[in-house]
């Protein structure tokens, strides 16, 4: 028998963390909590994106289905993340052709246009009202920056995707406002949407479909044997034979093996106070959200009610320090927002595995998993949840293409992932400051 344990995966005080994701979602289902032993096919562990969509695409398939989570529903990332939808992956498709060779890098991404094209989907089949736009800009301020971003275009049109633009000049002020860069390439295919609403939307799906979701139950254990699976919670039992972790860094000691693949790199949002209407119109013009061309970016957008949420990796420690860190660059990008109010403050964790490339795998023939997405997490989730059921049903298809990335585990103990996320955070912001 192997038996592994773990406290619960996520402390929290009943309410999801106060941002304006949480504030604008106030109304949703609420799911009962596990307190009765469940027979199923399959147990997923995790409701965020990837646990959602890979539960939902098993009942689509017929399968049982019982998902538990420690929280609520979009509790971690997927209801605290700035909602930008977007293709590829953190690593450059060049690391893929390295490890995968030509057709498996093709396959990758395929897959990653894929995501985009399932959440387009489900949110018109399930009718999701999660405030869905496309159009994403990639913003440049120097010319390192120019000599990344428009690397990724040429990478892009290698692999056949003609949906973007280089902006300057005029064609560039009528997608943003801002003396800050001096060019951008403008993505129609990519988009952004609410994420916590989105998330709220696919549990609803699939408890319609038949899955069965339990919330404030997390796992405390889980054991395995000839039979199949017991996953353990404070009041309740799971068997099932197979079963899916889609717990991002909330995984913890429940499988301390997939903890040390991943290093959670901390995110901050700001949200502002509601901008008069013309003058946020005349930020955005066409709406589209931001990601500075970057390996440390910061991001951001309008919302529909005005607000600019404004995304980064924090500098300082505190809360206090981080919301003026964040006024300051927003300042400076739009210097006609001129430091108004900023009415919330939240943060969250990224999982940033190995050379940034999605871990997709499994562990023995019952237990899969799919983390360290790295960024890319709104789309890419969604597709690995729908590889992961598909798998499970008897297609292997593009599963077996992702399992063969090697993740290697981090050698270095947890107590010092901070110190060298800072000093690489540094490092990045000097050399885009410097400009080379």
């Amino acid at each position: 028998m192997n038996r592994e344990h773990a406290p619960h995966l996520a402390q929290f005080d009943g309410h999801h963390i106060d941002s304006w994701h949480a504030a604008t979602a106030p109304l949703r289902e609420r799911y009962p909590v596990l307190n009765e032993v469940i027979r199923c096919d399959v147990c997923v562990v995790g409701a965020g994106f990837t646990g959602l969509s890979t539960a939902l695409s098993l009942a689509e398939k017929g399968l049982s289905v019982t998902l538990l989570e420690g929280a609520l529903v979009g509790f971690g990332a997927s209801g605290r993340n700035g909602g930008h939808i977007l293709h590829g992956f953190a690593a450059s498709m060049a690391t893929f052709e390295k490890q995968l060779g030509g057709r498996g890098a093709r396959q990758c991404w395929d897959a990653s246009l894929e995501g985009i094209s399932l959440i387009a989907n489900r949110i018109h089949q399930h009718q999701i009202a999660c405030e869905l736009r496309w159009g994403v800009l990639t913003t440049v301020r120097n010319r390192r920056q120019q000599q990344w971003v428009q690397a990724q275009q040429r990478q892009l049109q290698a692999y056949g995707y003609h949906d973007t633009q280089w902006l300057e000049g005029q064609a560039l002020q009528s997608h943003i406002d801002s003396p800050f860069f001096s060019a951008a390439l403008y993505d129609s295919g990519c988009g952004h949407l609410h994420p916590l609403k989105y998330a709220q939307g696919l549990a609803r799906a699939a408890s319609q479909a038949g899955v069965r979701l339990f919330e404030h139950s997390p796992v405390t254990s889980i054991d395995e044997d000839k039979r199949g699976l017991q996953i353990g919670t404070p009041q309740g039992w799971v068997n099932a034979d197979r079963m899916v972790l889609a717990c991002n860094v909330d995984i913890g000691p429940l499988q301390a093996g997939l903890r040390r693949c991943i290093v959670p790199l901390r995110s901050h949002i700001i949200a502002t106070a509601p901008l008069p209407a013309e003058l946020a119109s005349s930020l955005l013009p066409g709406g589209a959200a931001v990601c500075e061309g970057s390996p440390l970016p910061d991001y951001f957008r309008l919302t529909p009610d005005h607000r600019l949420l404004f995304g980064g990796l924090p500098g300082s420690a505190s809360p206090q320090a981080q919301i003026a860190e964040q006024q300051a660059r927003l300042a400076n990008i739009f210097p006609q927002w001129k430091n108004r109010q900023i009415d919330y403050g939240w943060s969250g964790h990224v999982d940033v595995g190995p050379a940034r490339l999605p871990q997709i795998g499994r562990q023995g023939q019952r237990i899969y998993h799919a983390q360290g997405f790295a960024g890319h997490g709104v789309a890419l989730s969604g597709i690995a949840g729908k590889m992961l059921a598909e798998t499970m049903a008897g297609d292997i298809g593009c599963f077996d293409v992702f399992n063969k990335l090697y993740a290697h585990p981090l050698p270095l103990p947890a107590s010092l992932e901070d110190s060298l996320l800072r000093l690489s955070m540094l490092y990045h912001r000097l050399r885009d400051g410097l400009g080379f």
